[in-house]
């Protein structure tokens, strides 16, 4: 399908008739280059091709129903409201391969008021003639079977908010239904539904009871797995909005302590650590008085207590020596012996006793130096004692720890005279409240619809058990065997092209995404390997080296099979090639066997973890393989192209991503993002241009066919 022409009257700020010409007539310039400034009406103009192809099934309705109508009255022209006549309307030409042959089809819907009533006209027309109702129901069926709606969007690309449809649970079923549609396995899904279907059908009225049991059950399993998925999708998306609550948590921590900032509870720290200094402070300083007044003199003559105290107890025992010396008589010892002894004898024994009690070195001539009184004498005795005892290294430590007690006190001191001011930082708090709130209220729905989703799965997994019984006997009562068998084979063999053409695909698109990578990604390591599952879930890979040590603690902490995870199943199939084993446990006794063995594998890599403009760069590559796939002609539609690309890989877009995605690229531009550098590089490659331009007074849009700038 290619987009010839667009043609708008009424439409959105596009007041009066505006048309755009997308024909493309040399292969090599393949661009569309569509400039403007934000809320120049670029979206408005893709609104309106959307809805002239698809009508109330742009937005998911079946009909035209209130709240359709009500979305189309937005989209006319407020100051066609002004007028006599209410009329707005759209028309797309488009060129369609049918029955090998193209065919160029006009497609227009209009709009007009009567009586305060929107009425809807829809008219397609086929090389200049109005298709009759037959032929307009077999061109919607066919457009729809082609590019469905919800497909559509796949090719209206939203730089900015491409990357959530990756941040939810269900993307695989939207790259699912892509490819096989676009590469026609949907036709065997259609084949394999209708003959599976067909073996049920009834022919007695027990059958049709149970039948239409299966057919109950069938609808309430399906409707609980979209629940199951559409529930799975809002808990993904507020986790994701709880991980940028946190990230806005950090940031606004980080500014508030840039600016001065200090939390309740850092303060209430900081007041406990300078009650603690200032503690310190004061025990030091009263230890360090004590010393002062207390026994500092005595320690700095310190070296003097051995001989004070010698020559106290030298004149101690000298005061003794005397009185006894005074005590003792020599006629008193006479008498005491009662015996016949010489005058000599009793000198000698009054000499001996006096001796025993002389001190060593003892001059009876000398002067006593200090002659202290007993309790004199007790307290020089005590402060010696205390001098002997005295702890100068816990002094020291005293002195230092008051030194650091001081600086924290002064540290602390500082902080709190440069601190914000309370009034500022109530305005930071109150931003931290709102966050947290947030957050609480987030965790909330998460936790109640996490159980809730856990409740829808228990009833699923009941319901798709009471599905499978009843389909049993289904078959069980089916008449017409015949009918069943082959019905069933046909079932089998649409089971088996699925498989066998879905692995086929799958194969492909790993390939064709890592060459596209490789050709518009600098960085050579970021993804070199993709494995897709048999859901569509796209598990990524980069090259990585393990030893068999570190395969084995990952056994050990996580599992065997988180080798399985970690490595791919690529990685693993290599593992058990080079040992010829194929289990995981055949596995794990031969890297016992081998600790020292290295191994050039891949390590897992999660799509969410890689930055916003990683994730486009993939996502732009996922793409452009479909688009390589299909083998289809499929006009690529891109809005805000850069959006999340550094000025690195914007080059390399413009240059090899651009040129080569489709047959028709659509761009839609700022003058910031398709700039002139920029404009240069893809100006060879551009069929037309156009530029938005919009009266912001009277909120209109004119349409001129250059860009901003000139090359």
């Amino acid at each position: 399908m290619k987009i010839d022409k667009i043609a708008l009257y009424n439409f959105s700020s596009f007041e009066g008739f505006n048309e755009f010409d997308f024909s493309i007539e040399d292969d090599s310039k393949n661009i569309i280059l569509i400039g403007g400034k934000n809320g120049a009406g670029k979206t408005s103009l893709f609104s309106a091709i959307k809805i002239a192809l698809y009508g109330p099934l742009a937005f998911g309705y079946l009909g035209a129903n209130p709240r359709y109508i009500s979305k189309i009255k937005d989209f006319i022209n407020s100051r066609t409201f002004q007028t006599d006549k209410v009329e707005s309307w759209v028309r797309v030409t488009i060129s369609l391969m049918v029955e090998r042959e193209i065919k160029e089809y006009e497609v227009t819907r209009g709009w007009a008021y009567d009586s305060q009533r929107l009425a809807e006209k829809y008219c397609v027309k086929l090389d200049g003639k109005l298709l009759d109702e037959q032929e307009l129901s077999y061109f919607q069926n066919y457009l729809q079977s082609l590019i469905p709606p919800d497909l559509f969007e796949l090719f209206l690309f939203d730089g900015e908010a491409v990357g959530s449809i990756f941040s939810t649970s269900v993307y695989n079923s939207y790259i699912k239904n892509a490819v096989y549609t676009l590469c026609g396995l949907d036709i065997y899904e259609i084949i394999r539904k209708y003959t599976h279907g067909y073996a049920g059908k009834a022919s007695t009225e027990d059958e049709k009871k149970i039948l239409d049991e299966y057919e109950r059950l069938k609808e309430a399993v399906d409707d609980t797995a979209e629940l199951k998925g559409k529930i799975s999708a809002e808990i993904d998306r507020e986790k994701e909005e709880l991980s940028q609550l946190d990230t806005e948590l950090l940031e606004l921590e980080t500014a508030f302590k840039k600016a001065g900032g200090i939390s309740a509870a850092e303060r209430e720290r900081m007041v406990q650590e300078y009650e603690k200094a200032e503690r310190v402070k004061n025990e030091s300083a009263a230890g360090m008085k004590s010393f002062m007044e207390g026994i500092m003199p005595f320690y700095i003559v310190r070296d003097f207590n051995d001989k004070i105290s010698a020559q106290l107890e030298c004149e101690e025992k000298g005061e003794i020596f005397h009185y006894i010396r005074e005590k003792l008589n020599r006629e008193e010892i006479l008498a005491a012996l009662k015996a016949d002894v010489s005058d000599r004898a009793v000198d000698t024994l009054l000499n001996m006793l006096l001796e025993k009690f002389k001190p060593e070195g003892f001059s009876e001539e000398a002067v006593p130096v200090y002659s202290l009184s007993r309790e004199e004498q007790g307290r020089v005795n005590a402060m010696i004692s205390t001098l002997w005892n005295f702890d100068a290294e816990g002094l020291i430590r005293s002195i230092r720890q008051k030194q650091q007690a001081s600086d924290t006190a002064m540290r602390i001191n500082r902080i709190f005279k440069n601190a914000m001011a309370d009034e500022d930082a109530a305005v930071f708090t109150e931003k931290e409240n709102q966050i947290l709130k947030k957050k609480g209220e987030l965790n909330q729905k998460i936790y109640e619809k996490t159980t809730a989703l856990e409740q829808i799965s228990d009833r699923l997994e009941i319901l798709e058990k009471q599905k499978e019984r009843t389909w049993q006997r289904v078959k069980e009562n089916v008449r017409n065997r015949h009918v069943f068998e082959l019905s069933n084979g046909l079932t089998n063999m649409m089971d088996a092209l699925l498989v066998s053409k879905t692995a086929e695909i799958k194969k492909n698109l790993e390939n064709l995404i890592i060459d596209n990578l490789q050709r518009i990604y600098r960085k050579n390591n970021l993804i070199t390997h993709i494995e897709i599952d048999d859901s569509f879930q796209f598990n990524l890979y980069q090259d990585a080296v393990y030893t068999a040590e570190q395969l084995l603690h990952l056994m050990k902490n996580l599992g065997k099979q988180s080798v399985a995870e970690a490595v791919g199943k690529k990685g693993q199939e290599i593992l058990f090639e080079k040992y010829e084993v194929n289990t995981l446990s055949s596995l794990q006794k031969m890297l016992m066997l081998n600790p020292d063995d290295t191994f050039e594998l891949y390590q897992k890599i999660d799509l969410n973890r890689l930055s916003k403009g990683e994730r486009q760069i993939f996502i732009l590559s996922l793409y452009w393989a479909i688009i390589e796939l299909s083998g289809q002609d499929i006009p690529f539609i891109i809005d805000t192209p850069y959006a999340r690309i550094d000025a690195n890989h914007r080059k390399e877009i413009s240059e090899k991503f651009f040129p080569n995605i489709s047959k028709q690229v659509v761009i839609l531009s700022t003058d910031e993002e398709i700039n002139e550098e920029y404009y240069r590089i893809i100006k060879p490659y551009v069929a037309r241009e156009y530029l938005l331009v919009n009266d912001e007074n009277q909120n209109r849009t004119s349409v001129e066919e250059r860009y901003f700038f000139e090359v």
